[in-house]
């Protein structure tokens, strides 16, 4: 694949109008905006920022970054247990549910339109109950040969603009201030994509506990536009 070719690929799996599902989701942040904690721009950037440090750079971000190293060899007992390492440390019920749907929406997709043998084979690796997403999204740009660090990139900002758009339904913000708030967590996303490079499994963990609490209590909300 061209280096091109490659942009336009990074470009179509993390864009917005992808259904992967990402558009559904608003990982703790509808919680926040029901309870008042997340009420204006500054507030959205710390919980923002605190996302990307905690759950992308710790955990997601290295999972997917791991995910991306076993497609080539495809170690399927290492995927295994790296698919169960990925539903572990999402504590909530929640979180899990939302991440397998993601993965299902996108392996789905993947295996139909990326001519690679190994990709139909996930669905029986796993079993009915499907794949997370960072497993499946580093095994697909390990597999079709996109550079990793450019797939680790594509996979912080995607997420990072789903939440920057869940924010501007529910707080809500202006679109000029969405694309605003985009440039200021740039730094942080480098920051992210850096660790996630260099984190090994034996680190990856997520302690985030305000983020998990607004996941368990986001079940119970008496009105819900996003599923997470």
């Amino acid at each position: 694949m061209t280096n091109k070719n490659q942009l336009f690929y990074l470009m179509q799996i993390a864009g917005g109008t992808f259904p992967s599902g990402g558009f559904s989701q608003s990982w703790g942040l509808e919680t926040y905006v029901s309870c008042g904690k997340v009420a204006d721009e500054q507030s959205f950037v710390e919980f923002a920022e605190t996302y990307l440090e905690s759950t992308l750079a710790l955990c997601e971000g290295p999972i997917m970054c791991r995910a991306y190293e076993l497609s080539r060899d495809w170690d399927s007992e290492k995927i295994k247990e790296l698919e169960e390492l990925s539903c572990a440390v999402k504590v909530t019920k929640e979180s899990r549910e939302s991440s397998v749907r993601m993965g299902k929406a996108f392996m789905r997709i993947m295996a139909d339109i990326t001519e690679d043998e190994k990709l139909p084979q996930v669905k029986k690796l796993c079993g009915p109950e499907g794949i997370t997403y960072p497993v499946i999204y580093g095994l697909v740009c390990g597999r079709v040969g996109l550079d990793m660090e450019n797939a680790m990139e594509s996979f912080v900002f995607s997420t990072v603009n789903a939440l920057v758009q869940s924010a501007v339904k529910l707080i809500p913000l202006g679109n000029k201030q969405a694309q605003k708030i985009l440039l200021e967590l740039y730094p942080a996303m480098e920051k992210t994509v850096r660790k996630g490079l260099e984190t090994p499994v034996s680190e990856i963990s997520n302690f985030c506990p305000g983020i998990d609490i607004a996941s368990i209590a986001h079940e119970s909300l008496p009105t819900r536009l996003y599923m997470s």
